[in-house]
């Protein structure tokens, strides 16, 4: 179905008052108003234009041009950082030429340029960071799509980059950036709806474009939590005619409830220090900058309940004897006191044994794995956080231990996801990196940074960390550390100051106000809900 009359209208009303309000108004440089109602007639009265044979080889060529650039970059964004000013450049020039083309021409289709023509004209309308130009093109956009001459995908683009130059959070999900070798997906309107909004517009799950991102790059991709500043000023009640519409209600209050905290205490060198004797008044926590008081507090004693999660993989074929042998060995120095999981993936994700502190039981059953397969890493933590850690795990505290070389073959789960479902839980993530196999080749290695980039982020996100391990004979060795680790968590609470739960996202900080010679480390925040 086409877009209705009624979201033209509404839409290109909406957009139009906050250019205003942001005072990105003034000179057209691509359509002034009387352009606009030009072209739009001639898009809804198209007449015999001739063919176009020079504009659609011209359109072609400045397309071919970019995507060159943007190649070189994608494929080594470290290397070729010195080549995106070049690529922004070259956009933008781009783009003001095909402003001209549509302001001489009327809008382009097929019968004048070809298809290929039409695709290289929208492509170039998108990619660039002329917003305000995208602006005075988008009621264009609108009616092509209107009409059938371009994807209603290309409207959907051109609406999260025009809201996002406003400061206003987009819509459908299609816009990110990269920075210090992560991509960041920018903040989305509504998570609930995106999936819907995205599938009115013909677009793909956002896994898949995240799927897509992550694969063109070689790098993890983070979902942006939406500030409260950024939703306020993102609501308004129906901005599509399809249904885009936000709740404009206030904040909901409701009774304070205790966050709760694992706070490992390590050395400066990020190891474990040998004693501990902190007490409630050593502790200081900040929320969004704001000084919170400790309400409660309990001592690194308190029991832990430990799921391990093993990488069974194809990659790991020869090592799966040293593996099992190093699993029964964190089994056994494990805590009396703490409760034992532990799960396996490879083609399948197995419930090797569901929480319990029978270790003579669970060394049994892990010599009786027998897995092989695909890597579904992100897709294993997530069924230990559905089937595990939120069913059994409720008032206790808990971590995963994770052995796994990092590259994900996941069906469902993303690493946004997952960094999602981190975020939504209080459970330490401990990964013990296996740097395995080093091969050389450009691409591999690229995997293999992301691979242990993207482990190190659950770790700092969540307040575990991340051990890496050139040879599983090291493997005894790690897991005593993790265990020691494990000792010297403290839980901390705090009633916030902030009461409402507006489903935003608090960052948290933690430090210790004694012993500065050593350092408190936590999950970096929550939502609000």
């Amino acid at each position: 179905m086409f877009l209705s009359r009624h979201f033209s209208a509404v839409l290109f009303t909406f957009l139009t008052v906050a250019v205003l309000a942001a005072e990105l108004s003034g000179q057209p440089r691509c359509l002034s108003n009387d352009d606009v109602k030009r072209v739009l007639q001639s898009v809804s009265s198209p007449s015999v234009i001739p063919d176009k044979k020079k504009l659609r080889k011209e359109l072609l060529a400045m397309r071919d041009e970019l995507q060159k650039v943007d190649s070189r970059i994608a494929f080594d964004l470290e290397k070729n950082q010195s080549l995106i000013p070049e690529s922004k450049s070259i956009a933008e020039k781009h783009m003001l030429r095909v402003c001209q083309i549509v302001r001489e021409n009327g809008w382009l289709t097929k019968d004048s340029i070809g298809d290929d023509g039409v695709a290289a004209l929208t492509d170039l309308i998108r990619n660039n960071e002329l917003y305000t130009e995208q602006r005075e093109l988008l009621p264009v956009l609108i009616e092509a799509a209107n009409k059938g001459y371009i994807a209603k995908s290309i409207v959907a683009s051109s609406i999260d980059s025009i809201r996002l130059a406003l400061g206003s959070p987009q819509i459908f999900g299609t816009q990110a950036r990269i920075r210090n070798g992560i991509i960041y997906l920018l903040p989305l309107l509504d998570e609930a709806k995106v999936e819907e909004w995205r599938k009115a517009y013909d677009l793909p799950s956002l896994a898949v474009e995240i799927r897509n991102l992550e694969d063109r790059y070689a790098m993890p991709l983070l979902r942006v939590p939406l500030p409260r500043a950024l939703a306020m000023n993102g609501k308004t009640n129906d901005i599509s005619g399809l249904g885009i519409s936000t709740d404009e209600s206030e904040p909901v209050k409701v009774e304070t409830k205790i966050v709760n905290l694992n706070v490992r205490i390590v050395t400066r060198d990020f190891k474990a220090p040998t004693q501990l004797n902190l007490t409630k008044d050593d502790f200081s926590i900040a929320e969004d900058g704001v000084a919170q008081q400790v309400a409660f507090f309990s001592t690194a004693e308190k029991p832990f309940d430990l799921i391990l999660i093993l990488d069974f993989s194809g990659s790991t074929a020869e090592k799966r004897g040293l593996i099992k042998k190093a699993a029964r060995r964190f089994v056994e120095y494990a805590r009396p006191q703490d409760r034992i999981a532990i799960v396996a993936f490879g083609d399948e994700i197995r419930m090797i044994s569901d929480l319990t502190e029978d270790k003579t039981a669970m060394a049994e059953k892990i010599k009786e794995i027998n897995i092989s397969g695909v890597s579904p890493i992100w897709d294993s933590m997530n069924f230990a956080f559905k089937n595990i850690i939120d069913k059994g795990s409720l008032g206790r505290r808990s971590a995963i231990v994770i052995m796994t070389d990092g590259l994900d073959g996941s069906r469902e789960s993303t690493f946004a996801d997952l960094m999602e479902a981190t975020r939504r839980r209080e459970t330490t993530i401990y990964p013990v990196y296996l740097d395995l196999e080093k091969n050389g080749v450009a691409w591999f290695e690229r995997l293999r940074r992301k691979a242990q980039l993207s482990l190190s982020m659950l770790a700092d996100e969540s307040g575990g960390q991340l051990y890496k391990v050139d040879d599983l004979k090291d493997l005894n060795g790690i897991y005593e550390q993790v265990v020691n680790d494990l000792g010297k968590v403290y839980s901390v609470g705090y009633e916030p100051k902030n009461e409402e739960r507006d489903g935003g996202w608090r960052s948290l900080t933690v430090m210790l106000k004694t012993q500065t010679n050593l350092i408190a480390k936590t999950r970096r925040g929550y939502y609000a809900n």
